[in-house]
């Protein structure tokens, strides 16, 4: 298997460096080989398969190709229909958009100035959004919510900090087994990212870690 990504690391946007280090080596270690710093110029028809020539020069051969581009909020429906729209539709806590009785949530929705696009988040606003539908206004509440790396050679969890929050990674490391914790300058840990045997501690960590939303 061949990774091709723009990025300097995995998941940049997700993992610190040294947990995404440690994900990245237990993957070759099976034989995943990594081209990162560079992206897919073109593809050509090739028998068997196709040929992958990369901005950095290379050429690959492979069986298929798999685009994991991400995800991204749609908002051009709602921009075009007049309603408020940020990174993502914006909505309150009672998931409410700048239109009267429209409703947003899910990957599209910038729930308070967040946007979350994972399982949990979207849970949490279907439970709170359906007592609102049936006459019991309620504010959407999130408690501490890891992601899981899955990626069984390399056990991952990761809770990142708030992007607007200044502090720094603290380390504990043991090979590709890392505990890594991001604290302000007060030592309060606001987030956490933990891999190999370390990810064991997911839980009792996410028990320090404040809530998005109380």
């Amino acid at each position: 298997m061949e990774v091709i990504a723009p990025s300097d690391a995995v998941m940049p946007s997700l993992l610190p460096p040294v947990a995404a280090n440690a994900v990245q080596q237990e993957l070759e270690s099976l034989g995943v080989r990594f081209h990162l710093e560079t992206v897919v110029e073109r593809v050509e028809p090739a028998e068997p398969g196709v040929t992958l020539f990369l901005a950095n020069g290379e050429k690959l051969q492979a069986d298929i190709v798999i685009s994991a581009v991400g995800l991204r909020p749609r908002i051009q429906l709602a921009r075009a229909a007049g309603i408020d729209t940020g990174r993502g539709i914006t909505v309150n806590r009672v998931l409410e958009t700048s239109a009267q009785d429209v409703y947003a949530l899910g990957d599209c929705a910038e729930v308070d100035g967040h946007v979350l696009l994972y399982v949990l988040p979207l849970m949490a606003c279907a439970r709170a959004l359906a007592k609102t539908l049936t006459g019991e206004p309620t504010e959407v509440t999130y408690g501490t919510m890891p992601v899981m790396i899955k990626t069984p050679c390399c056990p991952a969890a990761v809770c990142p900090p708030p992007s607007d929050i200044e502090g720094s990674w603290e380390t504990e490391q043991d090979g590709t087994h890392v505990k890594t914790l991001f604290k302000n300058a007060k030592g309060d840990v606001l987030g956490f990212a933990v891999t190999g045997r370390f990810a064991l501690e997911k839980q009792a960590l996410s028990k320090v870690v404040p809530p998005i939303h109380s």
